[in-house]
């Protein structure tokens, strides 16, 4: 495993990711201190696809009804 610094990797991240593409670990420092591992995708990649139709909004129906305080005063009262 090799350490980069922040402002090597930026002026070479091209290069660096090549490496990091054949199979090299890269450790990325800050100020001395490590911050991320740069580590080449393994087989299981995963893929995401466009959504097959917009997000709509649906109202949905209270999981609890009646007063909520109450509920919790019955709940308190039988555990004392």
């Amino acid at each position: 495993m090799e350490t980069i610094s922040v402002s090597k990797l930026k002026a070479q991240l091209s290069a660096e990711l090549k490496r990091v593409q054949a199979g090299q670990v890269l450790t990325i420092v800050d100020h001395k201190h490590p911050v991320a591992n740069l580590v080449p995708l393994g087989s299981e990649v995963l893929y995401t696809r466009e959504a097959g139709e917009p997000y709509a909004f649906r109202e949905l129906s209270p999981l609890v009804t009646g007063d909520p305080l109450e509920a919790l005063g019955e709940e308190r009262k039988d555990s004392w």
